[in-house]
């Protein structure tokens, strides 16, 4: 999923329509509740877990990854706050070209990346893997 500066901020400005969708229309036909809450963090990974066998079979899905990069970051937000960024010049950053959040608040790591918070999940088997995350990030 590389990205340029034009499409990444279209990327920003579509956010919101993406998610009416997935909160919506997606949630609906998965029977999920996607209400950007702790619990709808394992809701939704275990539904990833349902659907993927791998990390590269969701890779592959680029539409899917997307929204649920989208919705994982956006979730991410609602509770430790941070805005969307892309590194589109260091090329030794390991989130080069990748929609990440970053913040001055953020103590410790100071990149949260929801996509490979979403591509990751699939091999720990958790089913708390991503919410887990959030959750040490809250306590810094």
């Amino acid at each position: 999923m590389g990205y340029t500066r034009e499409n990444f901020e279209e990327w920003i400005i579509l956010i919101p329509f993406k998610m009416e969708y997935f909160t919506d229309t997606f949630a609906r036909e998965n029977n999920l509740k996607l209400d950007y809450s702790m619990e709808s963090l394992d809701e939704l990974e275990k539904w990833i877990l349902a659907n993927y066998k791998d990390a590269e079979g969701l890779i592959k899905d680029k539409k899917t990854l997307d929204y649920l990069t989208v919705y994982i970051g956006e979730t991410f937000r609602k509770y430790i706050g941070g805005k969307w960024f892309i590194d589109l010049e260091n090329k030794k950053n390991v989130f080069y070209s990748m929609p990440v959040l970053k913040s001055p608040e953020y103590k410790g790591v100071t990149s949260k990346s929801p996509l490979t918070y979403a591509t990751a999940c699939i091999s720990r088997n958790k089913g708390d893997y991503i919410s887990t995350i959030l959750r040490n990030n809250m306590e810094h």
